[in-house]
């Protein structure tokens, strides 16, 4: 399939087919202008850019029209730094969803115009009207729901930390602490199974959550 092959030569990471008529295409954000050159090269007719607040992230979805198909080209920003480079340079006709997408859902479209369509432009909201403010947690508070988010408590027992307690004279496991090693294993499997990366915000790899204040 030729939008197949023009997909996944500008970087496209996945790329599914819907239907007869429509394919869709996952990327990451830094690769919106080299999929969008592609397609236009080939003759793509830009149709819309769709906005919509999945949580954490603003997805975006910005749809081509090539030869009677339908190219829905997927992509996501984070809230915290909701910004993606414009492509209305390669599209004029993308100014203005662009700009729509900036008013409603707060995304910031690097080069471009970014000046409001539908809003007024005195008196910016706080929040954009179609996304859910982003909450974020205080620096003091942030160390401790990681930790118990990491391991179920708010500091881990390893077999290592174990045994050096006991060649200290002390008792293996310590007053006041809940995690075990395999215990920490079992929760981060059960994070990862819950998508709790997506839904609350927290990376197992990194221990971290998103949306802390520094």
């Amino acid at each position: 399939m030729e939008a197949e092959r023009v997909l996944k030569a500008a970087g496209a990471i996945q790329v599914v087919k819907k239907r007869d008529r429509k394919v869709e295409a996952a990327i990451r954000p830094d690769r919106i202008r080299t999929v969008a050159s592609k397609l236009c090269s080939h003759g793509a007719r830009f149709i819309i850019i769709a906005a919509a607040d999945s949580g954490l992230d603003i997805d975006l979805i910005y749809h081509f029209d090539l030869d009677g198909l339908v190219v829905a080209v997927k992509t996501r920003v984070p809230k915290e730094s909701p910004e993606i480079d414009s492509i209305k340079d390669i599209v004029p006709g993308a100014e203005w969803a662009e700009r729509e997408a900036s008013d409603l859902c707060g995304v910031r479209f690097r080069g471009g115009t970014n000046e409001p369509l539908v809003l007024p432009k005195e008196g910016a909201l706080e929040t954009p009207p179609l996304t859910r403010a982003f909450r974020v947690l205080p620096a003091e508070v942030a160390p401790v729901a990681e930790s118990i988010a990491s391991v179920g408590a708010t500091a881990p027992l390893t077999s290592l930390m174990e045994r050096r307690r006991q060649e200290a004279g002390l008792e293996a496991k310590a007053p006041m602490v809940y995690a075990t090693e395999k215990g920490t294993k079992e929760l981060t499997e059960l994070i990862k199974q819950a998508s709790f990366t997506e839904r609350g915000g927290f990376d197992p790899e990194r221990k971290k959550l998103r949306g802390v204040y520094k």
